[in-house]
């Protein structure tokens, strides 16, 4: 019998993805690890039942070329899709470059739409899972993760849509709703600045740390990958929460806004005084800690998640 096959987006060395192939694999799953360039995935390259494959989820024919890759091996179905790629955006709503932002939509939200509708046809044939990847974020408005947070709640309406307009055909959809977890996610903004004009330029080093993914107690991405790959294995459907400071936000979105301490209140105390801001975001390490304190206990949003 052969074994179950699973495609998964984002898998360069380090990240979430890389982890997600590794537990496939261990599970016995035939796995077929993407990213944009091959050369990234070196942890995973002559691991048994592991084939690298060369994806960018903003191409039309890069997707068309690794559906056809899959086709060839599986004979035209896939048992599960995990869009997983990602890309972490970190800047005030004033200085944000719509360009950049669009850039990072084509990765967090075109990106797994275009998945989902070429490799439809081979997940519908296995009545198999597509899982895709959210963020506590979508559900917390945080300073500077404006656009982030929302192309991650725009992924996670549109994944529970699909859940609905599947189940029909046998396919289950799994919205995996990641909190704090240990990745390589932000990474690539070594070079992060805010523009020299920004109102927020006293923020920067506070801003900058975040838009590396640092700060806060941090899921492994071994138990991250693990709880993952069993939720796919139950074959469950709807959202499954993963990750440090899940819960809290998972029940705590449920409370009424006078029970949460909302970060624009805060904010807008230190607006009125712009003076206090290089202090108040520039010394404060627990800077983000008040916009998400909730009655019942805290969040640290200075979180890395996908």
């Amino acid at each position: 019998m052969s074994p179950k096959s699973v495609l998964i987006t984002g898998c360069s060395d380090g990240g979430i993805g890389a982890g997600l192939a590794l537990s496939f694999q261990k599970h016995g799953w035939k796995v077929f690890a993407t990213t944009r360039n091959i050369s990234k995935m070196t942890s995973l390259a002559n691991l048994p039942n592991v084939q690298l494959l060369a994806l960018d989820v903003t191409s039309s024919l890069s997707i068309e070329a690794a559906v056809e890759a899959v086709k060839k091996e599986t004979g035209g179905s896939l048992d599960c899709l995990c869009n997983n790629a990602g890309a972490l955006m970190m800047m005030p709503v004033l200085d944000t470059d719509e360009e950049e932002a669009r850039k990072m939509f084509d990765v967090n939200l075109w990106g797994p739409l275009a998945m989902i509708k070429v490799f439809s046809p081979l997940i519908i044939k296995a009545k198999g899972t597509i899982a895709n990847t959210g963020s506590i974020a979508g559900y917390l408005n945080v300073p500077f993760g404006g656009a982030y947070a929302a192309s991650k709640s725009a992924v996670m309406i549109l994944s529970e849509t699909l859940r609905l307009e599947m189940a029909s055909f046998g396919v289950k959809v799994l919205t995996v709703v990641t909190g704090v977890v240990n990745s390589n996610l932000g990474s690539e903004n070594t070079g992060f600045q805010l523009p020299s004009t920004s109102l927020y330029k006293g923020a920067e080093e506070a801003i900058r740390e975040r838009a590396l993914g640092g700060g806060g107690a941090k899921m492994s991405t071994e138990e991250y990958c693990e709880k993952y790959v069993k939720a796919v294995e139950r074959e469950s459907r709807g959202q499954v929460w993963i990750g440090n400071s899940t819960t809290a936000v998972k029940w705590g979105k449920h409370l009424p806004p006078s029970v949460i301490v909302s970060s624009t209140r805060i904010l807008d105390g230190f607006m009125r005084k712009p003076t206090d801001i290089a202090g108040f975001f520039g010394f404060s390490r627990n800077w983000t800690r008040p916009s998400l304190m909730l009655r019942f206990g805290t969040v640290d949003a200075r979180h890395n998640t996908y």
